[in-house]
């Protein structure tokens, strides 16, 4: 047959035979939604024994995660210790940079990452992008309904705790503010502190009290002459211990008990609202290893994982029954408030353009 003869025959093959154009690549794994349709009917322990199967083939994990460096690696070595047929992949960087990774990755046609670990606002963004899947995984059932998406685009694994925090040594007991109103004394004018990018505290406030009577308030407590140093929590409290201000606004109730622990001359309050921002995690749809991927996000949420979480590296779990060291406790005085990624996530730009006004931060452009 003459090449062109031969060209316009394979030409109309395949034109009339569309099974050779959209037949899938048989080598390419099952997206996770099509192994969890697999599963979904199954009873625990065939589940179980299914995702083992295809994890053992699969043999890894790949998890991208904002925890910090010094936590991460004895999380994943828990898990590793439990299901030594996985291998453990991780890539840590900030919230954003998480985010920034996986969606260049999937632009490019490049899908490495299994689960990812993040905050409320990349949660939101790897939704919209269709990035992540829809996972009610059956570990939900023992956290509060407000820590997993209904969905089930994203569930809670641990959660950090906002409260007021004092130096003991400038705040007497009976002094100490008992509501939020109480900040705005003008004994405490210049005395507290606030951090630049107190986005997620700002929301809940101004979501609990109102959008008009937020605003009324946060100008009120603008007017304080609030020291405003810097993002780092810790630093501020650092600050704090050094009596370079009596009262910290949104400190990270994990840090605050660390340091009274130690004796250190600090203590808090939790009041109302009471906002605490979580650490999320969530199923990638396109995962390569979505086997391993399910039975990785489940044991994160287990009895087990969230045991390890509190115990290894002293993270806060939200699930129940999950026993805290006493200082922990303390911070369970009250109900959360949880900074959601639907709540959060598309009001941020909002949010943020309102904190920097109120509070004078405006970025030169």
């Amino acid at each position: 047959m003459a090449p062109r003869l031969l060209s316009r025959a394979c030409f109309f093959i395949l034109i009339l035979s569309p099974a050779v154009l959209l037949t899938p690549d048989p080598g390419y794994p099952a997206t996770a939604g099509e192994v969890l349709k697999k599963i979904q009917h199954l009873p625990p322990a065939q589940r179980k024994v299914a995702l083992e199967e295809g994890a053992r083939k699969e043999g890894q994990v790949v998890f991208y995660t904002s925890i910090s460096l010094s936590d991460y690696p004895k999380i994943m070595a828990a898990f590793e210790q439990a299901y030594p047929f996985i291998k453990t992949n991780a890539y840590r960087s900030t919230p954003s940079g998480i985010f920034r990774r996986v969606d260049t990755e999937a632009r490019a046609g490049r899908y490495a990452v299994d689960v990812v670990g993040s905050a409320s606002v990349e949660m939101w963004q790897l939704k919209q992008r269709q990035l992540s899947t829809s996972y009610l995984s059956p570990e939900r059932k023992a956290f509060p309904s407000a820590s997993y998406d209904p969905e089930g685009y994203w569930a809670a694994f641990e959660v950090t705790p906002i409260v007021v925090a004092f130096n003991t040594k400038w705040v007497p007991l009976e002094e100490v503010p008992r509501s939020y109103e109480d900040l705005l004394n003008p004994k405490w004018k210049g005395k507290m502190s606030l951090g630049t990018d107190e986005y997620a505290w700002f929301h809940v406030m101004l979501d609990r009290m109102g959008k008009e009577k937020g605003l009324e308030y946060m100008k009120a407590l603008s007017r304080q002459q609030l020291h405003m140093p810097g993002s780092s929590s810790v630093m501020r409290v650092q600050l704090l211990l050094a009596g370079e201000s009596a009262i910290a606004l949104a400190a990270r109730g994990r840090r605050v008990t660390e340091f009274k622990e130690k004796k250190a001359p600090i203590d808090f309050r939790i009041l109302d609202p009471y906002p605490a921002e979580p650490d999320l995690v969530a199923l990638m749809h396109r995962s390569p290893n979505p086997h391993a991927a399910i039975l990785f996000f489940d044991w994160f949420l287990s009895e087990e994982g969230q045991t390890k979480i509190s115990d290894l590296v002293g993270r806060i779990s939200i699930r129940n029954g999950i026993k805290h060291k006493p200082r922990i406790q303390e911070l369970f005085q009250k109900d959360f408030v949880f900074v959601t990624p639907s709540s959060i996530g598309p009001n941020l730009k909002e949010v943020m353009e309102l904190f920097h006004q109120i509070f004078g931060l405006h970025r030169s452009k």
